[in-house]
Order: C-alpha cells, then structure tokens, then sequence
C-alpha cells in the first residue's frame, strides 16, 4: 500500500545541468548562457565596411576609365579633322599645278597625300595625271648626225653625285624639307608670293613642327603681300578670297587688308548687279560712295550716273511707265554732274511730261522694281 500513496515531487536539483555538462564542453556550453558575450558583431561590421570600400574603388575605377576613353575620343576627332584639313588644302592646289605645270609642288603634295591612311579617294587618278603631265613635258628626242670618234677621241667618264653633298631632312621624311623653305625664301623675296606661301604651306602639310617660326612667317607675309597685290591691280575678288584664306588659317591679317575686303565686297555686289537689276546696283553703287575717296570712288561715280540714265531711258521708253517717271532718274543723274547727256535728257522728259494728256502727277506712277515688282518714284534703291 505504500507503493501506491502519492509521493510529494522531488525537490529541484542540477541533474540536468550535470549531465549536460559531461555531454558538452563548458567552453561551448557557454554560448548558451544568457550572460554570456555575443560573437561576431565587429566581424560583420568590418565586412560591410570593406564591401562599401570596395564598391567605391570600383566605382572611381569606371569613372576614371570612361573619362580616359572620352579624352581618347575626343583627340582623335581633333586629329582626324586637322588632318582632313591638311588633305583638303593639298587636293585644292593639286589643279592648279597641273595647269601650271608646276611639277615640284605637284610631286610635293601627291607623296605627302601617299602617305595618308587609309587611302585618300582618287589618289590613284591624280597620280596617273601627274605621270601624264610629266612625260608630257620631257624632250621630245630628235634624231642627230652620230660622230664618228677619231683614233686619239677619249671617252670621259659621266660625273657622279657626292653623297656627301647630299642634305638628308632632318625629319627623316621623304622630303628635303631645308631644300623647300630656301625655295620658299627665295620666291618671296623674288616677289613670288604666291608660289612662296604654296610651298610653306606645303612643309607645313609634311611637318608642322619644321622650322615653324620661320614657316609661318613667309606663309603670313606671302598671303598678305599676294592680297595687297591682287586688290592693287584691279582684282578685287582674288583680293577678298585671299583674306579669306588669311583668315581660315588664323594667321595675322594686315592693316588696311579687311577695310579693302569690305569694300570689295560692296563694289563686287554692285558689278555684279549691273545689267540685271537698276535699283539693286543703284543702291550698292550708292553705298559704294559712302566709303569715300578710294580706288572705285570714281568707277562708282561714273557708273551710278549711268545706272540713273540707262533707269530714266528704260521708263521713258516703257509704255507702262513714260517720261514723267523718268524725269526723277534724270534729275538724280544730273545731280551728280551738273551737265551733260543727264541735262539734256532731264530737259527732255520734263517736256514730254508736261505735254502728257491728261497730266500725269509723277507721285502718282511708279517705277519697275528689282525682279519685275513695281517700286515708288523716286526710291531707286528700292
């Protein structure tokens, strides 16, 4: 029976724990231990702190590659289009050589353009044309009487270079580039501007580096020395498109040379208007005039007085228009001379004006503008 009675529970007691701690060692058991340190905080710190670092490194990385690659890019544009310029600028002359058989500068700029890659478009036809233009231009061989030697005739031997007389370019190019600019030196002081500034620009094509202080300085002084030349004889056009080229090359542009442009410019406009339209060149002659005394003053004095007759004769005779418009260009003629052929004329349509039935209030008709439209009297610039 006292098996059966309930028994009261046994009091708590480290069982458990012991036998816990013959199974696990204290070190490890530890761990499980409320009191006990966390391990591993600092470890996943440091790593996420490197990770970042990383990523940072990486990042400056592709921005450092990216900027180099830009800076790459970028000078091989500008590489590419100083270049095409220099080609550009040696294709241009290449016709005129040939019309000149200038056989020197031709040889010049075809080995320089030979040398470019990839190939420049239609090399191979210029070089065939230069080919041409060479053996066009040799000798032609003419048969002579041969001289029969006599017994004491001797037979000297033909001269041979002297390899040490021979001036290699000191840029180790296919060109003897000291041997050009003596060429361009003495072409300027010659007077051959032109010539001069083709040849140093033609150093410049081979080597821009070659004795550049000097070789700017005959390719400025030649162009600006050729444009004075091409506006003092006459040839206002050749005159501006050298400035032109002055100025594309950002070289210096002399006194005096971009008010003769200017000029050019509005006497060319005028000349070119002559003939096609009255109030047009009217209008450029009377600009023209505004520059004061200079080489076309008095062409653009002569011919605005004929414009104004040749308008006058143009209404007077138009049945559209009659005399009474054109006395207003007659009077402008006369104007500017006082006398002569304009009176006479001025004289005339003032009459024939008066006489028109009905009369006619010349501020009533107008005049034929530029491309067939109608102007007001009295405006011909219009």
């Amino acid at each position: 029976m006292t098996d059966l009675q309930p028994q009261s529970p046994t009091p708590y007691d480290d069982h458990p724990i012991s036998a816990a701690k013959e199974i696990i060692p204290d070190e490890e058991l530890a761990q499980y231990s409320d009191n006990a340190p966390r391990s591993g905080g600092c470890g996943i710190t440091v790593l996420l702190l490197g990770t970042v670092a990383l990523f940072g490194l990486i990042i400056v990385g592709l921005a450092a590659a990216a900027g180099w690659t830009s800076g790459q890019r970028e000078a091989s544009v500008r590489l590419t289009s100083t270049q095409s310029a220099a080609i550009n600028a040696q294709i241009a002359h290449i016709p005129e050589d040939i019309a000149s058989g200038n056989l020197v500068l031709l040889d010049a700029r075809l080995r320089y353009l030979a040398t470019i890659t990839p190939a420049v478009s239609g090399i191979n036809d210029y070089i065939a044309t230069g080919t041409a233009l060479y053996q066009t231009l040799q000798p032609t061989a003419t048969l002579t009487p041969s001289l029969t030697p006599s017994p004491t005739m001797t037979v000297s031997p033909a001269p041979t270079a002297d390899p040490a007389q021979i001036t290699p370019s000191p840029t180790g190019s296919a060109y003897n580039l000291p041997a050009l600019l003596a060429e361009a030196q003495g072409a300027y002081v010659s007077g051959n501007y032109s010539e001069a500034a083709e040849l140093a620009e033609v150093i410049m094509a081979v080597d821009e580096t070659y004795e550049s202080v000097t070789v700017i300085g005959i390719l400025t002084d030649s162009l600006n020395a050729l444009a004075r030349q091409y506006y003092n004889g006459g040839q206002p056009a050749a005159g501006n498109q050298i400035v032109g080229r002055i100025e594309a090359l950002g070289l210096f542009l002399g006194d005096g040379l971009a008010y003769e442009r200017d000029v050019a410019e509005v006497y060319l406009n005028a000349m070119s208007n002559i003939g096609i339209s009255f109030p047009r060149a009217i209008a450029a002659l009377e600009e023209l005039l505004t520059y004061g005394q200079g080489r076309y003053y008095n062409e653009a004095l002569n011919e605005l007085v004929n414009q104004y007759i040749a308008y006058g004769d143009a209404l007077a005779y138009d049945p559209a228009y009659g005399f009474c418009p054109a006395v207003v260009q007659y009077q402008n003629a006369y104007n500017l001379t006082g006398s002569g052929t304009a009176g006479g004329k001025l004289n005339n349509a003032t009459t024939m004006c008066s006489q028109a039935t009905p009369p006619i209030d010349p501020a009533l008709l107008g005049t034929p503008g530029a491309g067939g439209t109608v102007a007001p009297l009295g405006v011909p610039g219009g």
